[in-house]
């Protein structure tokens, strides 16, 4: 801003000093004019003056007299007189000796009255006499109507010259005064023009420096008044604006941040411009290694490479399933779609990613329920209409057999029963639809009745169970009946799958808010791979051992539901060969918010 202040403040001096330069020129021309021109009129008139005193005095035919009374001239004022014959000799003359002078008719002034007729002779040269520049003026003299000579006036042109020095030293003051006002009118000019200026640069730096809050505060009139104000719309309209952007922008982000499934856009070019944290997590890739990407390169492990370039190119929509193996395998739903710029230019391409995992797995979970509870449906309907089709046919050779027919059709119904009991059980479970009856409850004792139950069967393999200490008393609130039913499954499965001459450890654990109830067998183990799908409807670890004990396959999954519902967890740990450990862990109260 300086710098244009100073070009400003130097335009203004130079035009100053031509103006006053040309300003100078122009009127010295003028004033020399002037002053030469009064001077050669002063001349002529004391010329006349002159010319009538010798007509009306005669003294032209006494020329002693006018050398006498030229004298006299010489001492009243400065300027010269000359009379001069017409022969061109010198009658008179008020400051040299006629004596010394010669011929003056060769003179031009002389010339131009004598011999050319002429009103007026003049000329400016160096006298002969004097040795001096001088300006000489001429006019005839008469006698009558008879030319009888001429009167030459002259004067020293340094006299002229001093005159106009004198008007050029004042011309000079003045006109270095106006250059002076000149220069401070310039200064304070640009000054006034360059500091508006300067708040205008001011505040449109700070615009382009992103600081929209900027505006100029100083007051001033006319257009200057005009564009400040503009300028401080300007800067509010552009503020409002970017407050716009700025919010679509984090509400797009913070959509996109929260977005389960993945968005990816692609340009024409076919570059990653936008991404978000879902594609980051699908993809296992960080948005360094995503945005600014060709689309190849990003999503070459889902291999739909082909369809993004299609949908690009023939502008229409792709939809395929994607399978990723690492870091763990997942299924992902990919839909891509061209997008648009105002006037419905296609600039790319929106890709759009649902992780399907989990409910590809429900559908398959629910397909193998379906399977395993027509499997588990047909195995005892097909003995029971097998033996009552014997039965009704009357092949049955004696009693006996009939009577064991009966006793297989019994136990069919019965295994049914229990299958579509658990299997209803399973459903109130899942649906909330049976509520837990909270009541504080002695868990050793709830173990120790369950036990019991279970007693028979274990003796009759010859497997010791280990029981808590009797005296040992472990308080919680919970639903007696769901408690002692997720206890007795789990003694139950864990008799079923120990060998026989096993044993079964029931240990009790209380600590500050919660109990572990851990149930421990010596039985064959679960194998690795089997661990993550113990919990599943109909699943088995060693399906003919479990059918021949007659157990539905559902008898896990219910106990893990009942223990979510008390906020509850149960843990596996398991060898096989060595036997497993069933880990129950239940918090001792609650308020008033378990699932029911």
């Amino acid at each position: 801003m300086q710098r244009l202040w100073l070009k400003i403040t130097g335009s203004y001096f130079i035009l100053s000093i031509a103006f006053i330069l040309v300003l100078w020129f122009f009127i010295s021309s003028i004033i020399k004019n002037t002053y030469t021109d009064m001077t050669e009129d002063h001349l002529i008139e004391n010329a006349q003056m002159v010319s009538e005193v010798i007509e009306l005095g005669g003294l032209d035919k006494d020329t002693e007299q006018l050398d006498l009374w030229m004298n006299q001239l010489n001492e009243e004022i400065e300027l010269r007189y000359t009379v001069i014959d017409l022969d061109g000799e010198v009658l008179a003359d008020s400051e040299s000796r006629i004596e010394d002078m010669d011929n003056h008719l060769n003179r031009p002034e002389i010339q131009a009255v004598l011999v050319d007729n002429q009103e007026l002779g003049t000329s400016t040269r160096l006298s002969d006499t004097r040795e001096a520049q001088m300006m000489y003026v001429a006019i005839p003299v008469y006698s009558g109507d008879e030319l009888i000579g001429a009167v030459r006036t002259s004067i020293f042109t340094t006299s002229i010259d001093n005159a106009i020095g004198t008007i050029w030293k004042t011309l000079g003051a003045v006109l270095v005064v106006i250059l002076l006002i000149s220069i401070i009118s310039a200064a304070l000019l640009s000054y006034n023009i360059t500091n508006p200026i300067n708040d205008v640069i001011n505040v449109t730096k700070r615009l382009k420096n992103q600081d929209y809050s900027a505006r100029i505060h100083s007051k001033y009139k006319g257009e200057i008044g005009d564009l400040n104000e503009s300028i401080n719309i300007l800067a509010q309209s552009l503020q409002s604006h970017v407050n716009e952007i700025e919010e679509s922008e984090k509400q797009l982000n913070s959509i996109l941040s929260n977005l389960v499934s993945g968005v990816i856009l692609i340009n024409d070019k076919g570059i990653v411009e936008l991404t978000n944290q879902a594609t980051e997590r699908f993809l296992s890739k960080h948005s360094s290694k995503i945005k600014g990407r060709d689309y190849k390169f990003v999503l070459g492990p889902l291999g739909v490479d082909n369809l993004v370039e299609t949908t690009i190119d023939e502008n229409v929509k792709q939809h395929d399933e994607a399978h990723i193996y690492f870091p763990e395998e997942s299924i992902l739903d990919v839909h891509i779609a061209p997008y648009y710029t105002q006037g419905w230019l296609q600039r790319g391409a929106i890709v759009v990613l649902h992780d399907i995992t989990a409910i590809r797995k429900l559908e398959k979970m629910r397909s193998d329920f379906v399977a395993n509870v027509s499997h588990e449906l047909k195995t005892p309907i097909t003995s029971v209409k097998g033996f009552a089709e014997t039965l009704i046919s009357g092949d049955v050779p004696d009693p006996d057999t009939a009577q064991q027919f009966l006793k297989i059709i019994y136990d069919e119904s019965e295994r049914l029963n229990r299958l579509i009991t658990d299997l209803l059980n399973l459903s109130k479970i899942e649906k909330q639809a049976m509520p837990l009856q909270i009541e504080t409850v002695d868990v050793n004792k709830i173990v120790r009745e369950t036990g019991k139950t279970v007693l028979k069967l274990a003796k009759d393999k010859h497997i010791s169970i280990h029981l808590p200490d009797e005296a040992q008393s472990v308080e919680i609130e919970a639903d007696k009946d769901r408690l002692s039913q997720i206890i007795l499954n789990l003694v139950a499965n864990a008799v079923t799958y120990t060998s026989d001459e096993g044993h079964i450890y029931i240990d009790l654990e209380e600590r500050t808010t919660d109990i572990m109830i851990n149930i421990r067998d010596t039985g064959m183990g679960i194998p690795p791979e089997s661990l993550d799908r113990l919990f599943e409807r109909f699943y088995r670890v060693d399906k003919a051992r479990s059918r021949n004990s007659g157990g539905t396959g559902l008898g896990l999954a219910i106990v893990k539901h009942l223990v979510e519902s008390h906020e509850g967890e149960i843990y596996v740990n398991s060898e096989e060969g060595v036997g497993s450990t069933f880990s129950v862990r239940l918090p001792k109260t609650h308020d008033g918010d378990f699932k029911d």
